[in-house]
């Protein structure tokens, strides 16, 4: 038997709902599996490793074993199969790390933390120097970031970003070490408050071999944890954004209006994170690489219901983007067609490592 007796949509979902039950190591070593590379099937908001989840689905269906062996994944095995049974897979190339703080520790500057604050409410990121502790290596521009506030009687995730530089050394974050400390400079795109933390409890429950402590920064996460942490933090940053005293109202919400001049895109910043995690972190254009600046750009508009997907976005530097939204040039694939093409624009000159 083969892959192609995967017929009935029903025992994908038994498939999910033993990897559920057993847990996801557990689920995976039972069938002979290893974590999925890049392929991840979604599923009321959870996230599986397609694989595995095709080859327990198959048993659930016929009986008969499908062995990691006896069939492929990836776009030529795994993924079209489930996609035609109806599912919705998902692609994460890179995984993240987990970086640590602890105000106990290290007061992390108000004033900084308000200035970066700022910068991200007007649209962009505010970038910081953070150390990766005993991570050396492995660390690329791109990388997705989470903080962890630690020391404290509440736990938890309170920022997150994308690495915008590979590991260097610089000073040790402690006044009294004399010793270099690896370190990177991320361009933070979310920072609460550390007392509206997404707490590490809930964190464990939602992602798989989520830890109950860590020792140290640098610990990397796989995709799917990626995948799943990325969606519960999500969700609670549209439940932290809103105000305590709205909070805990009552379930009906009071109908009120503003007008406004412009209209923001909720969606961009989550939309700008996909790509970052999907392609190489540059201008699709001129190959520009400053990170804190690049943008996520749609090739059909979303003014004219253009998808925010990665098939359908591109990273573009603040120059390109507004040639395209311009018309001044249209995408076709990964090359840029001119309407003129005596036109040409140029990047903005890259500021040093760090800096704004």
């Amino acid at each position: 038997m083969t892959l192609k007796d995967l017929t009935d949509p029903q025992a994908v979902v038994r498939a999910m709902e033993e990897c559920d039950r057993v847990g996801r190591s557990t689920f995976l070593q039972t069938h002979g599996f290893g974590p999925a590379d890049e392929y991840f099937l979604a599923h009321k908001g959870r996230f599986y490793d397609s694989k595995a989840i095709a080859g327990a689905a198959h048993l659930h269906q016929t009986g008969i074993p499908l062995s990691n062996s006896e069939f492929v994944g990836g776009l030529h095995g795994a993924v079209p199969r489930l996609r035609g049974l109806g599912f919705e897979i998902v692609s994460q190339r890179r995984g993240s790390y987990v970086l640590l703080w602890n105000p106990t520790r290290w007061e992390w500057d108000e004033t900084r933390r308000q200035e970066i604050r700022q910068s991200i409410e007007a649209g962009g990121t505010g970038v910081a120097p953070w150390s990766t502790g005993s991570r050396k290596k492995d660390i690329q521009v791109g990388d997705r970031i989470f903080l962890f506030i630690v020391g404290q009687s509440e736990r938890g995730l309170v920022a997150s970003g994308h690495a915008a530089s590979s590991i260097y050394l610089d000073q040790h974050w402690a006044a009294d070490h004399d010793e270099r400390a690896p370190t990177i400079s991320v361009a933070w795109d979310n920072l609460l408050d550390a007392k509206l933390v997404l707490p590490w409890g809930e964190v464990q429950q939602a992602v798989p071999e989520f830890r109950d402590s860590y020792q140290g920064g640098g610990i990397k996460l796989d995709g799917l944890q990626t995948l799943s942490l990325d969606a519960l933090w999500q969700g609670h940053l549209d439940t932290a954004s809103v105000p305590a005293s709205q909070r805990a109202a009552t379930p009906e919400i009071e109908a009120s209006y503003s007008y406004v001049i412009a209209k923001k895109r909720n969606h961009q910043k989550q939309f700008r994170s996909k790509l970052l995690a999907f392609y190489e972190p540059k201008c699709d254009v001129c190959g520009f690489d400053q990170i804190e600046i690049l943008e996520a750009a749609h090739i059909v508009p979303d003014s004219q219901d253009g998808p925010s997907t990665v098939e359908n976005g591109r990273l573009l530097c603040p120059n390109h983007h507004r040639a395209h939204d311009a018309l001044l040039f249209r995408m076709d694939g990964h090359h840029a067609v001119w309407a003129d093409p005596s036109t040409e624009f140029l990047a903005p000159a890259r500021p040093a490592p760090g800096t704004k």
